[in-house]
This record gives structure tokens, C-alpha cells and sequence, in this order.
């Protein structure tokens, strides 16, 4: 994948997510950050990709939730990580 040089972010609930342009599929492509699992997503347009974000979080949440899980990772797990 081609990308941007610069990372764009988009948040919604409090979660953060990364946005970059991939020029061969010319697309925007997402990562949530800080979260359990990959959730990924994608659009033609910001607007587009910027609701996509919304219900890819929305539904992760959802099944999580269902799964008596916390989507989100602690502090403490983000840095396990990372190391």
C-alpha cells in the first residue's frame, strides 16, 4: 500500500483512530488505536470514512459488550504492547 507521508486522526467516543491515503486503491484507510482486536475501516471520501470509523467503533463496541468485554485496553496493556 502506498501511503501518505503524514498520519491523520479521527476521533469519536474518546477512541482515536488513524487515517491514511492509500493511493493504489485510492481510499482512506483506518486503524481504531487503544482498542482490543483490529477494527479497521475504510472510504472514498473524509465524510465517507469518517462514518465509516463511527460504525465499525459502534459495532466492536456493541459485540463487546454482548461478550461482557471491555474494548478498550488500559494503560498498563497499551504498554505491554508496545514493548
Amino acid at each position: 500500500m502506498n501511503k501518505a507521508t503524514d498520519t491523520k486522526t479521527m476521533e469519536y467516543k474518546g477512541y482515536t483512530a488513524t487515517v491514511e491515503w492509500d493511493d493504489e486503491a485510492k481510499q482512506w484507510c483506518g486503524e481504531v488505536l487503544d482498542i482490543w482486536g483490529m477494527v479497521i475501516f475504510q472510504g472514498d471520501t473524509w465524510e465517507e470514512t469518517y462514518q465509516a470509523f463511527k460504525e465499525t467503533l459502534d459495532s466492536h463496541i456493541k459485540v463487546c459488550e454482548g461478550d461482557g468485554e471491555e474494548p478498550r485496553m488500559s494503560n498498563r496493556e497499551l504498554l505491554a504492547h508496545t514493548v
